[in-house]
C-alpha cells in the first residue's frame, strides 16, 4: 500500500465559502482567470464571484431553488459556465454536466433519470435540449441559453443566463441567504459515467470531495505555478471530471489565467501557446500523438510550454521520448476517474522522467494499493486490482446501492476495476481493466449499449463490441463483428448503414470508428455469453481488415501499452 506523506487537512465548509469568501487571496481579485480562446471575453476573480452571486439570487427568487435542487449543464467549454456551475452551489445545488454532444435520446433518458430542476443549455446544443425536454416531458421554462445568439431565431422565446438574471437584479431586495453545507454529506456534482450496459450511472461527488481534490493537486502543482506568469490552455472538456476539477476550479484557487477552446483545433491549439506564451495544458493521449507526430507543429513556437499533463488513457512511453526528443516538450501522466473527483496519481513536475509511462505515485492524502481477486494485497512488481481510499472517493452511485456496494469495501477502499502494479519507486502502471468497458480518448464506451443498438438494424442478426488499440489515433477504439441476416449482403454498403445508424443515435465518441468485421458466428460460451478474448485474439493475430475504420494500420491489445 502506498500513501504520500503530506496530507493537506481539508476545512469543513463548501465550495461556495472555500473559494468565494477565503480570508485573503494569493492574487489579485481583479487578475484574469478565464479567458476564452476565440473571442474576447474574460472574467476576473471578482467577476465570476459576482456572477456567480448572481445566478444564484436568480436561481432563489425565480424558480424556488432549495438545497439539493439539480441544475444540469449542457455545454462545450466556455467562460460563462463556471458562475453558473457556483451560483448553483451557493445555494446548495446540484450540477450535473452533460456533454454538448449528446443526441436528443440520450439526453433525454438523463432528463429522466436525474430529476432535474433547470437545463442551461449552450446555443449549439439549444435543438438538442428542446426536442430531449420534450420526449422527457421536461418543462420548456426551466431551460436557459448560457447566453445570446443571433442565429437562434428559433428559440428566441427561450431566455437567456443574462435575462434570468437581469429580473430579478431589478429587484434591489433579493439577497442570496446562506446556505448550510454538509460537506461531506451534501452533493456538489452528478457526473455522469458509462456503466457496462451502457446505462449512465450518477456518481455522486460531495463538497469535501472537490475541496479535497483541488487542494491535493495544487499542493502537486502549486509550487511550480506562479499566477503572474503561468497560463493554461484548457483543451480537455469542462464537463469530464479532469476537466471540471484542473480547469474549473484549480485556476480559481490558484489564480493561473487559464484559456477555453471550445473543442481542439492542432493549428488553433499550437498558435494559442504561441500567443499567449502558454505555460501548461491538460491533454488527452492523441494530442500529445499529434503534437509528436504532425509536421505543422514546426511552424510554432512552443518553447512557453513547461509542461502537458496527459491523462483519461494509458499513453504510451516511447510516444512521450518522441515529443520531448523533438520538441522539447516535457509530458507526464495523470490517472483518475469520476469517482476518484479527477486525479488520484499523477508524475510530479521535477520527476516526469521517473517511471517513465507510468501514472506516478497517489496524490498527497490519497492511499492506493493492489488486491487479489480475493482480495488480498499483492507486493510491489505484482498485478492487481487497483484500490483507492482517501476524500477523494466519491459517495456512490445515485440511486444504485447494490452497484456502490459491489465497488466499495466496508473501511472505504474503492475498486477500480483496472489491473496494474508499483514499481520499486511507488510509480502506478495500469496494464488492463477488469470492466467490460472501452476507453476512447478518456471517454467510456459501454460495448453493451452498442451491442443492443446494433441488434435493432434490420440487417443484424447478431453482434459484438470489443475495444482494439488503434496507435494512429493514440486510443481504443470500438470494433464491431457482425452476422447479417440471410439474404444480407456482407459489403461496404450494408456495413455503412449500420455505422451510420450508431452514428444516429449516440454522441460522436460511441461511433464504431474500428470498423466492421463481418462474421459466420460469434463464438459465445454455454451459457450465451460472448467470447470477446477470443473475438480480440482474432483481430490482433489475424490483422483482420474492417469495413469503414477510422485510420486502420494494425490492431493491437489494448493492454501493457
Amino acid at each position: 500500500m502506498t500513501q504520500s506523506p503530506a496530507t493537506p487537512a481539508v476545512p469543513p465548509i463548501g465550495i461556495w465559502e472555500f473559494f468565494f469568501e477565503r480570508p485573503s487571496l494569493p492574487f489579485s481579485q481583479d487578475h484574469v482567470i478565464f479567458r476564452s480562446a476565440t473571442t474576447d471575453s474574460q472574467y476576473t476573480y471578482r467577476q465570476v464571484q459576482h456572477r456567480a452571486g448572481q445566478f444564484g439570487r436568480a436561481l432563489q427568487a425565480q424558480w424556488g431553488w432549495c438545497k439539493g435542487d439539480i441544475l444540469m449543464v449542457m455545454a462545450p467549454n466556455d467562460i460563462d459556465t463556471p458562475p453558473v456551475i457556483w451560483g448553483c452551489h451557493s445555494r446548495g445545488g446540484i450540477v450535473a454536466p452533460v456533454n454538448p454532444e449528446l443526441s436528443a435520446r440520450e439526453l433525454r433518458h438523463q432528463l429522466e433519470g436525474s430529476r432535474v430542476r433547470g437545463l442551461i443549455v449552450h446555443p449549439q446544443c439549444a435543438a438538442t435540449a428542446v426536442e430531449a425536454a420534450h420526449l422527457a416531458k421536461f418543462p420548456i421554462d426551466r431551460i436557459l441559453l448560457l447566453r445570446f445568439d443571433t442565429s437562434l431565431r428559433t428559440y428566441q422565446s427561450i431566455p437567456t443566463v443574462e435575462q434570468f438574471v437581469a429580473e430579478v437584479e431589478r429587484a434591489s431586495n433579493v439577497e442570496l441567504q446562506r446556505v448550510k453545507i454538509e460537506q461531506d454529506k451534501d452533493i456538489a456534482f452528478l457526473i455522469y459515467s458509462s456503466g457496462t450496459t451502457g446505462r449512465p450511472k450518477g456518481v455522486m461527488v460531495s463538497h469535501r470531495n472537490v475541496l479535497a481534490a483541488v487542494m491535493f493537486q495544487a499542493a502537486v502543482d502549486g509550487p511550480h505555478v506562479n499566477w503572474r506568469r503561468d497560463r493554461t490552455l484548457a483543451v480537455l472538456p469542462t464537463y469530464h471530471i479532469f476537466g471540471l476539477i484542473c480547469l474549473v476550479h484549480l485556476p480559481i484557487y490558484l489564480g493561473t489565467t487559464t484559456f477555453y477552446m471550445d473543442k481542439f483545433d492542432l493549428a488553433t491549439f499550437c498558435n494559442l501557446i504561441q500567443e499567449h506564451r502558454i505555460s501548461h495544458a491538460y491533454v488527452a493521449p492523441p494530442i500529445v500523438l499529434h503534437l509528436a507526430k504532425n509536421n505543422l507543429v514546426s511552424d510554432y513556437d512552443l518553447r512557453s510550454i513547461r509542461m502537458i499533463t496527459s491523462g483519461g488513457a494509458p499513453l504510451a512511453a516511447n510516444l512521450i521520448t518522441e515529443l520531448h526528443q523533438q520538441r522539447q516538450i516535457p509530458v507526464r501522466q495523470a490517472y483518475g476517474l469520476s469517482e476518484t473527483t479527477s486525479i488520484s496519481h499523477v508524475q510530479p513536475w521535477d520527476k516526469w522522467m521517473d517511471g517513465m509511462g507510468s501514472n506516478g505515485p497517489p496524490i498527497s492524502g490519497v492511499e492506493a494499493k493492489f488486491i487479489t481477486p480475493d482480495g488480498h494485497a499483492v507486493t510491489r512488481g505484482h498485478e492487481g486490482e487497483l484500490c483507492v481510499r482517501g476524500p477523494t472517493v466519491f459517495k456512490g452511485y445515485r440511486d444504485e446501492p447494490d452497484l456502490t456496494a459491489a465497488c466499495m469495501t466496508p473501511d472505504g477502499w474503492f475498486k477500480t476495476g483496472d489491473l496494474g502494479y508499483e514499481d520499486e519507486r511507488g510509480n502506478m502502471f495500469i496494464t488492463d481493466r477488469l470492466k467490460d468497458l472501452i476507453k476512447f480518448k478518456g471517454y467510456q464506451v459501454a460495448p453493451a449499449e452498442l451491442e443492443d443498438l446494433l441488434l435493432e438494424h434490420n440487417a443484424v442478426r447478431d453482434a459484438a463490441v470489443i475495444g482494439v488499440m488503434n496507435h494512429d489515433l493514440a486510443s481504443e477504439v470500438p470494433l464491431a463483428y457482425i452476422v447479417v441476416k440471410a439474404g444480407q449482403p456482407e459489403n461496404e454498403a450494408t456495413a455503412q448503414l449500420i455505422l451510420d445508424h450508431i452514428k444516429d443515435r449516440t454522441v460522436s465518441y460511441k461511433h464504431i470508428r474500428g470498423g466492421i468485421v463481418f462474421s459466420k458466428e460469434i463464438p459465445k460460451s454455454p451459457s450465451g455469453k460472448i467470447l470477446k478474448r477470443k473475438l480480440l485474439e482474432d483481430a490482433v493475430s489475424k490483422g483482420v481488415r474492417p469495413i469503414g475504420a477510422v485510420k486502420y494500420s494494425k490492431y493491437s491489445r489494448t493492454a501493457k501499452i
